[in-house]
């Protein structure tokens, strides 16, 4: 009986270790390619924008963004330089805003981050697998309808098809990730999944560029993407890049579920 109980036990166990090994081998899925078909896409009203406005900044109280630090930082760099040696991804920070004059807080414009893959293989971002020579780009958002929190590939899909009316006089620069800064980029957009009118999207872009560069930014106080975009001109003009292609690379994904938009499908 007793041999019959350790063998028992000792199936168990095998069974457990086996279960444990697939899930621990069980990789994150690949981002569905973005179609980038010929349409016409129609803006929403002005009414309906300043009413997702509205209620977004009402009803949405998202507290701070409570991320990692790396234990090693990387320096800023051109957008466009080559990535620094070891590195498996660039992480590129983007800002603009509306010119309002001397109004004491201009809360116009949007800051969002890029994670481009720049290895021979593919890599995980976000929780998604994409491929070499592809990009994703993330920032959270209080104003559409079908989500509040963080978006992925949104500010591509809209600089495609609605060139016109979004995401003028940007300005980029950027920062190389080896796989150990990659994996606390990821860590940090698990944590992301929320926005509030003070904890924004410049508040995120803000606090993603600092847990892994060493050469940081401010979006200020109260958090505006004005404020980020004058801190990079101000710090690293230079190295800046006006208006920078935004990737399109993938299809637009809300949330940490990773829920494929209908909206903007």
């Amino acid at each position: 009986m007793k041999k019959h109980l350790r063998a028992l036990a000792a199936g168990l166990t095998l069974a457990v270790c086996v279960c444990g090994s697939t899930a621990a081998l069980a990789e994150a899925p690949a981002a569905t390619p973005a179609p980038k078909d010929d349409r016409v896409i129609t803006d929403v009203s002005p009414l309906e924008d300043q009413i997702r406005n509205i209620i977004g900044f009402t009803t949405s109280i998202g507290g701070p963004y409570d991320f990692e630090e790396a234990d090693h930082k990387s320096a800023v760099q051109a957008y466009d330089a080559a990535p620094a040696e070891g590195a498996v991804a660039l992480l590129r920070i983007y800002a603009r805003a509306e010119d309002r004059g001397d109004a004491s807080i201009n809360s116009s414009g949007h800051a969002f981050i890029s994670v481009r893959n720049v290895s021979d293989h593919d890599i995980e971002v976000g929780g998604l697998m994409i491929a070499p020579n592809t990009e994703m780009t993330f920032s959270p958002r209080g104003n559409r309808w079908e989500h509040t929190g963080i978006w992925y590939n949104l500010e591509g899909y809209y600089k495609r098809y609605l060139a016109d009316s979004y995401y003028q006089n940007i300005y980029a620069i950027q920062t190389s990730l080896d796989q150990g800064q990659l994996d606390v980029v990821n860590r940090n957009l698990a944590r992301s999944d929320h926005w509030s009118a003070y904890f924004n999207c410049a508040a995120f872009a803000e606090e993603m560029w600092n847990s892994v560069c060493a050469d940081t930014l401010s979006a200020g106080q109260p958090y505006t993407p004005e404020n980020l975009r004058n801190d990079i001109l101000a710090k690293y003009g230079d190295l800046a890049k006006y208006n920078p292609q935004v990737p399109y690379d993938y299809i637009v994904y809300y949330g940490t579920s990773l829920t494929p938009s209908q909206e903007f499908a």
